[in-house]
């Protein structure tokens, strides 16, 4: 079993461009905003932006990946508001009597969270996919295997 090492923070570092200033942030989130987004996507892209920088994530690079989470964002949205207005199922008669069947609007719903889960994991913007990408963190323990 491992111990813990009291010289555990000598191993941590900061995420690149953790340590620049907010105003940085919001700039690079700006310069990098791409044209074709709705309003409600922008609000996302402006809100999720900021704190991707802070982790090194919000590159030219990935741009079309952010943006695509943006739309994602907006039709789970978009779709949920429509199916709680007009309800998430429907009832058909047929010869086997009344039937309660889901809206073709929600298989669209259930497979736009699979992409925004997708999407999710990919950026690190959950819990766990940001232990992912934290590999800049280092261990907290000293760990003999490291070295093979």
């Amino acid at each position: 079993m491992a111990k813990n090492n009291s010289s555990a923070g000598d191993n941590v570092k900061q995420f690149p461009g953790a340590d620049k200033p907010e105003e940085f942030h919001i700039a690079l989130t700006k310069e990098l905003l791409p044209s074709g987004l709705s309003k409600d996507e922008k609000k996302v892209w402006n809100y999720i932006g900021p704190e991707l920088s802070k982790g090194g994530r919000l590159k030219k690079l990935f741009v079309d990946v952010i943006s695509e989470y943006c739309r994602i964002v907006v039709r789970l949205a978009d779709a949920r508001k429509d199916l709680d207005d007009k309800d998430w199922t429907y009832v058909t008669t047929g010869r086997h009597g009344n039937q309660e069947k889901s809206r073709p609007e929600v298989a669209q719903l259930n497979d736009d969270w699979r992409k925004w889960r997708s999407l999710v994991s990919e950026l690190g913007l959950s819990p766990s996919a940001e232990r992912h990408l934290s590999k800049v963190q280092g261990d907290l323990f000293n760990n003999d295997f490291d070295k093979f």
